[in-house]
């Protein structure tokens, strides 16, 4: 998280603290008047000093970083940051992540943990013949599905072969070629109910009729082994397709046993073979190495014979499959992984799986218990009545069918249904949004006139709905009620462009998914009253945000941006940023002993720079390297022991001999701003924090209650 929250800034983590104290929780401390209580405080001094001793001393100098921070959060409210829409939309955002794990069933969610790991070490072969019919089917072909698939089964019961009937009569186009057999498979690879009826049938066996979002399905359990985990192989692939010539078909086995065998032989490794004969150009370049997968992530020829290799580095002998001939190198293989090695990884995987509806669902049954949900099946059946199909054409008012079937409106309708909206100038003042548009979208032209246009139209619905007496309520959550006006807005807001349903059941679809989202929207409003640790949470984030900005703006940016300000403090404190002593000298790296001494040699007689290189190194031959510069002690070894001008003994160093030749002396000075600016900067920011923190001491007053600061034990 970019934020610096309390808790990174401080090695403290920020607690919620209470408007009033409560018995046995007296107040701490007041800042500007602002009580905080003990229990804030001592929950971070604990959270943070797990095993060291409560004593005084580290009380004292913990309550002062702990004051610095209240100090920095008050000045931060004060200036109004935690009412800006920057604040409200950043803090909004990450409530909404952190509310997440909060609904939804947690436990159920862990039960489902524990049953893909469950499921997860073993594999189940199985066939299955399908009935397609989609999840918004009617009643009437949701029944004739099932029909069908009870007679399919009665078929297969009776006697017939499961892969004919499947070829014959399943709607899953691939059954025709293979009898409905999907392979191996493992957790989380199908649908959970499918996966859950094939893993409660017995091998042999043909399941119940189980329904999926795809349809009805009857599913014949023929295996069941234990997990294999993964493998990661390399493969040498020649393309050879069942369309290909008789010719073609035997040049690509001719090709796949000279590429085994030239590996087989020595004479190339597999990644040499895999680059010059390997058709899969997604590998080839690779070594023709592949991810790991594991069952059911290949087709189940390769997958077969990439398990059946025992060790890492056996090969395969050459074999096809419908894409063509292959030889496969078992590179590694890694066992099924234990529930702790898992647990991430399955988590993750059921959030984005057809599981995550169960907990869902039970998560919203549970709210409706805990929040008294009651609806009024009546109340909705008016609604159903009061709309027809033009709910499904795009950009179609509900209030233009509700005024159709006569609740009386003071509008004029004309072109089509399309309304004036010169009627929307009593509502701005005569300004007019626009001419015979149906939509906001049409009409409105700024964002403004947009609201005023929804407003409209709301309003004007509103009307028409009491004129049609549609005011009921449709259901209640803890007493609340949502009226018949508050879901047709909702229905308006997800209005369709064609009928894909029938309407009675698009209605009350629509009405199931408004009272789900209205119930998790109650849950989610009170997150920080059911939970404290929530509410605790947030308010970390809270202060957090207000933290990072208002440090940011005083002093961080500050600091860098105020360059007179960071001039002015450079020259008063420049002493404080010096060179240490540095040695002007050139070194010499020599490869030998003998090198060196002829570069000594060559000084003496005042050779340097270019030309002593030229006589040193002929060729190719780079016998001796000079650097020239400025150096500490610590950053070249052969520097060590120099006190004076002039050449330094030889030191043997990485294989090489390396000597000096020292001109001067260089004492400590200051270094330039240039050159010292990022430590300039980094000193300035704690001296600006400082005077910030010595204001806010001075602005807001903090009042301590030493007994009861010295009570913490």
């Amino acid at each position: 998280m970019k934020r610096i929250l309390f808790g990174a800034a401080f090695g403290l983590a920020s607690m919620a603290a209470m408007a009033q104290s409560a018995p046995g929780d007296p107040v701490l401390m007041t800042v500007d008047g602002q009580p905080v209580l003990r229990s804030e405080f001592e929950a971070i001094y604990k959270k943070n000093n797990k095993d060291a001793p409560v004593t005084k001393e580290a009380l004292d100098e913990y309550l002062d970083l702990f004051i610095n921070y209240k100090l920095k959060v008050r000045a931060a409210e004060a200036a109004g940051l935690d009412t800006s829409s920057k604040f409200k939309s950043e803090l909004s955002g990450y409530r909404a992540q952190l509310a997440r794990p909060y609904l939804i069933d947690r436990g159920l969610n862990d039960h489902l943990m524990q049953e893909a790991f469950l499921r997860k070490g073993e594999e189940i072969r199985a066939s299955h013949i399908l009935v397609t019919v989609g999840p918004d089917a009617s009643p009437e072909d949701t029944t004739a599905a099932w029909k069908r698939i009870t007679a399919l089964r009665a078929r297969v019961a009776g006697g017939e072969d499961f892969a004919k009937v499947a070829a014959s009569s399943s709607d899953d186009p691939s059954a025709k070629s293979n009898g409905g057999d999907l392979g191996y498979f493992s957790v989380l690879q199908m649908v959970y109910p499918f996966e859950t009826a094939a893993y409660k049938t017995p091998v042999g066996q043909v399941s119940q009729p189980v329904r999926t979002k795809f349809g009805y399905h009857i599913i014949k359990v023929a295996d069941r082994r234990p997990a294999q985990g993964e493998v990661k192989v390399a493969h040498i692939m020649i393309r050879s397709v069942e369309g290909d010539s008789p010719e073609k078909k035997a040049a690509a086995e001719v090709r796949i046993q000279e590429a085994y065998n030239r590996v087989k032989s020595g004479e190339l490794t597999f990644a040499d073979a895999a680059l010059k004969y390997s058709d899969d150009a997604a590998t080839s370049a690779k070594g023709g190495e592949l991810p790991p997968f594991g069952t059911g992530k290949m087709i189940p020829e390769f997958e077969a014979k990439a398990f059946a290799l025992q060790h890492d580095g056996d090969m395969s002998v050459p074999f096809r499959t419908p894409y063509g001939w292959h030889v496969v190198k078992r590179l590694a293989f890694t066992p099924p992984p234990s529930f702790e090695e898992a647990q991430a990884d399955l988590k993750t995987k059921i959030a984005h799986d057809s599981r995550a509806e169960i907990t869902r669902r039970k998560f919203l049954a549970d709210l409706r218990t805990e929040y008294q949900y009651k609806d009024y099946p009546k109340n909705l059946e008016a609604v159903v009545k009061a709309l027809d199909s033009t709910v499904f054409k795009k950009g179609t008012m509900l209030m233009d069918t509700l005024l159709r079937k006569d609740a009386s409106q003071a509008l004029v309708l004309h072109n089509g249904m399309a309304f004036d909206r010169t009627i929307t100038g009593t509502l701005r003042g005569g300004k007019l949004i626009g001419m015979n548009a149906r939509v906001e979208e049409q009409a409105a032209s700024s964002p403004e006139d947009t609201v005023v246009v929804r407003d409209m139209q709301r309003g004007w619905l509103n009307d028409a709905l009491k004129n049609a007496k549609l005011t009921k309520a449709v259901f209640t959550i803890s007493g609340k009620s949502f009226s018949q006006l508050d879901l047709l807005d909702y229905i308006q807001q997800k209005q369709r462009r064609e009928a894909t349903q029938p309407l009675a059941q698009y209605v009350r679809q629509q009405f199931a998914t408004f009272v789900d989202d209205r119930l998790l929207a109650y849950e989610d409003a009170r997150l920080e009253e059911k939970y404290p640790e929530f509410r605790m949470l947030m308010k970390e984030y809270h202060d957090g945000i207000l933290l990072f900005d208002l440090t940011d703006r005083m002093v961080w940016s500050k600091a860098v941006k105020d360059t007179v300000g960071l001039e002015q403090y450079y020259q008063q404190h420049k002493f404080d940023f010096m060179y240490p002593v540095r040695y002007e000298a050139d070194i010499y790296t020599c490869a030998d002993a003998a090198t060196s001494k002829a570069v000594r040699g060559l000084l003496k007689k005042g050779k340097k720079g270019d030309e002593l290189l030229a006589a040193v190194n002929k060729g190719d031959n780079k016998a001796v390297a000079v650097e020239s510069g400025l150096f500490t002690k610590e950053e070249k070894t052969v520097l060590k022991d120099v006190a004076m001008p002039g050449l330094t003994a030889d030191l043997a160093q990485d294989g090489k001999v390396v000597f000096a030749d020292l001109k001067q002396v260089v004492q400590p000075a200051p270094k330039p701003l240039d050159e010292a600016r990022g430590l300039v900067t980094a000193a300035y920011q704690d001296q600006l924090e400082k005077d910030w923190i010595k204001d806010l001491r001075t602005k807001y007053p903090v009042r301590v209650e030493q007994d009861v600061l010295y009570s913490i034990k």
